[in-house]
């Protein structure tokens, strides 16, 4: 197929060097090809390849991605945000269940897209956050915690929010002075963060995102759609308005 694009690329551009031969005669094909030799070896018909290149490149990426994003949307799964953390309208059309660790800086771009997409749906997408801290992150595990323990006091968006904002603080230290400008009963969030309910919570989510095949962060399915990494917002609004015009 690419033989074929450039091939006729490339004849376009013989034309310059054709003017030459009367109209009505025919050209030998070893015309053709001294011509053709000539073309190539000129900088013109050397930058005539390389725009013929680059033209068929991004023309098979962008069909290369149509053909993925179609067969993405025929496979939703059925995902519930069960007690998770939700921010949005509880009767939003489209869910987003985000699996996420908060020392991964790939998570922290994906919650920045995210905050992205409730803004320019705040009636029409609600977002719901599940924990998958990955090993190599030693402090992500007691963030969850710690997050789950603000969750107990209603405060869970408020500290996701300062524990991505603060990636390179993430200790016990910082989780209890995070409580304390948050203004939480400190005591209460202390004894939440180290209960085994937050284990179970984050080793549900953690068990969901495995069934599901999300094995690296962040993972999201919007409407049961899978987006595995951290694409940018225009990648979410297709799928969002995909979604929302079928509605209709």
């Amino acid at each position: 197929m690419m033989k074929t694009f450039l091939s006729r690329s490339i004849a376009a551009g013989l034309a310059a060097f054709l003017v030459a031969a009367p109209a009505s005669a025919e050209i030998a094909e070893k015309d053709f090809e001294d011509a053709m030799s000539r073309y190539l070896e000129s900088e013109k018909g050397r930058e005539g390849i390389g725009r013929a290149m680059e033209k068929y490149v991004k023309e098979a990426q962008q069909r290369a991605q149509e053909a993925e994003f179609e067969e993405i949307m025929k496979a939703p799964v059925k995902i519930d945000p069960g007690t998770s953390p939700v921010k949005g309208p509880a009767n939003a059309p489209i869910t987003i269940i985000e699996f996420s660790d908060f020392e991964c800086p790939f998570c922290k771009r994906g919650a920045s897209t995210m905050d992205q997409i409730l803004k320019k749906y705040p009636n029409e997408v609600k977002l719901s956050f599940k924990h998958l801290p990955l090993p190599m992150h030693h402090n992500a595990k007691p963030a969850a915690k710690a997050s789950y323990a603000a969750s107990k006091q209603d405060k869970f968006w408020e500290f996701h929010d300062a524990l991505f904002e603060n990636q390179q603080k993430l200790s016990e230290e910082f989780f209890i002075k995070t409580a304390e400008n948050l203004k939480l009963d400190v005591e209460k969030f202390k004894k939440d963060m180290n209960s085994p309910e937050a284990e179970k919570q984050i080793q549900e989510d953690m068990d969901l995102a495995n069934k599901h095949g999300i094995q690296g962060t962040p993972g999201f399915f919007v409407n049961g759609v899978a987006v595995k990494g951290a694409y940018p917002f225009d990648y979410f609004k297709k799928i969002v308005d995909r979604f929302l015009a079928e509605k209709k």
